[in-house]
């Protein structure tokens, strides 16, 4: 991020832990893929699919070993980890985890106390639905929106409400944002539906200066206004955007989010230099292409 070294340099690092089996380790990774993933969408969109490819191969040897059902005598943190890595291949597109995801989560519906969709692995279930929902296709959403009303379980309406905001579709994005706002969702809990997908940033941009009024007036001068400041704008990853933002809140700003705003700001700016950064790599196009293909010409 500091771009003292090319993306290229990290990749391969990363590529070294293809085996990597402990969970402080590889929950870092998964991290750094997603930031990888967010800006390489940006700076790279055309090397998108091989970038995720790489990600899948380094991720799938430890899915594998992990599998879907928890065994006796494993570690909690193998239990966390599993959880991790299936939500990370649903996000990166790995058919063979969304298919299974899909079939759990249908065993689920019929069935709330199946053995097949326990509570460590539900969000990878819920995240694997929602990258294949779209407006066309609503039924993953309205399943989960069922789950999420007949539910009186706190935690598990917040792990439903975080899933519901990854779908890459910005128009169901929308929906799920007024979800959130919505007498359904405790004002609490609503700042769990902020963290949208690559693809509804606009959407989410869009949907916070029109509702601004509405979030100002509800959270007032506390911590959670604060969070929907920072979900929607630090994402953003272009100089032109970050002025937009500035424009908008000149005449919005309160001291509250004084101090977010100035971070969330910040963050723009590293990310719009580190996709500019990743723009000028002369030979990020044949590394990527290495990596997702080991072995293999391309």
């Amino acid at each position: 991020m500091a771009r003292q070294l090319p993306l290229t340099s990290l990749l391969m690092l990363m590529s070294a832990y293809r085996e990597e089996q402990e969970y402080t380790v590889l929950s870092n990774l998964i991290d750094i893929s997603y930031n990888v993933m967010k800006i390489a969408a940006d700076a790279t969109p055309e090397l998108m699919d091989y970038i995720k490819q790489f990600f899948i191969g380094l991720f799938k040897h430890s899915a594998e070993k992990l599998g879907w059902e928890c065994t006796q005598g494993e570690s909690h943190s193998d239990s966390m980890l599993r959880g991790e890595i299936l939500t990370a291949l649903a996000v990166f597109g790995h058919e063979e985890t969304r298919k299974e995801a899909s079939r759990r989560f249908q065993a689920f519906l019929e069935n709330r106390s199946t053995p097949l969709l326990v509570p460590d692995i539900r969000r990878a279930a819920y995240v694997a639905v929602m990258q294949t929902v779209n407006s066309s296709d609503r039924s993953g959403y309205e399943s989960l929106l069922r789950v999420y009303r007949e539910s009186d379980l706190s935690q598990e309406k917040t792990r439903i409400l975080g899933a519901l905001a990854s779908c890459p579709d910005p128009n169901i994005t929308l929906e799920v944002l007024n979800f959130i706002l919505s007498p359904e969702v405790r004002s609490q809990d609503a700042v769990f539906g902020l963290a949208v997908s690559h693809e509804g940033r606009e959407t989410a941009w869009t949907w916070l200066k029109e509702k601004w009024e509405i979030i100002s007036e509800t959270y007032g001068s506390g911590y959670l206004i604060t969070r929907f400041v920072s979900a929607i704008v630090s994402p953003f990853s272009s100089f032109d955007k970050a002025k937009e933002v500035k424009d908008f809140f000149s005449t919005r700003a309160k001291p509250a989010i004084a101090r977010t705003l100035k971070q969330s700001m910040e963050r723009v700016h590293i990310n719009a230099q580190w996709v500019q950064s990743v723009q000028n790599e002369m030979n990020l196009n044949h590394v990527v292409h290495e990596l997702a293909f080991p072995g293999t010409e391309q």
